[in-house]
């Protein structure tokens, strides 16, 4: 049997009573059995329902700055996708194109809205272009003001930056 005694506020010893011979025979068991091993964690993608993923690419994210003489500023990579409201016609209002990117840890860099006359500016294996997003830097509001700031995508090749560029102009509600 097993008694756990407290010497000291830190400490905590375990003292055997009983026989010797059946605390060997148990360990013996014990080194026999394989020690079970915890599931290591994965990444799943959520999938939500009432959703379809249009177009999904890794990209490095950049925002401008308010003040314009301090360039622009490196928000992370992270897995870019274009989703849209499943059942609805492409490009149109109902379907509420919406552009996520999300790094490997799941934290969401960029949620916006694809509006209506989207520019944007390709250049090499870059694609800018103008969000709406929440403004985080806002104490007083706690997140509710809308600000729109220019964001950069900086992707893998020229090629997949044209495909952003055109998945972006096809999703965007034309009426």
């Amino acid at each position: 049997m097993k008694q756990l005694q407290q010497i000291d506020h830190n400490f905590l010893v375990v003292a055997l009573s009983g026989n010797q011979n059946t605390s060997e025979a148990s360990a013996d068991a014990d080194e026999d059995a394989e020690p079970e091993k915890p599931s290591s964690p994965s990444v799943k993608k959520a999938e939500e329902k009432g959703v379809v993923v249009v177009h999904e690419t890794k990209c490095k994210v950049y925002v401008k700055h308010d003040d314009a003489t301090k360039g622009w500023k490196d928000i992370g990579v992270g897995q870019l996708s274009i989703r849209s409201k499943e059942g609805t016609e492409k490009a149109s209002k109902e379907s509420t194109p919406t552009i996520v990117i999300r790094n490997d840890v799941g934290k969401i860099l960029l949620n916006a809205l694809i509006y209506k006359g989207i520019k944007m500016n390709l250049q090499k294996n870059t694609v800018a272009s103008i969000f709406h997003t929440s403004d985080a830097q806002s104490s007083e509001s706690a997140g509710d003001t809308v600000v729109a700031r220019t964001y950069l995508f900086r992707l893998k090749n020229v090629e997949e930056a044209t495909k952003l560029s055109t998945a972006i102009k096809e999703n965007a509600p034309s009426d």
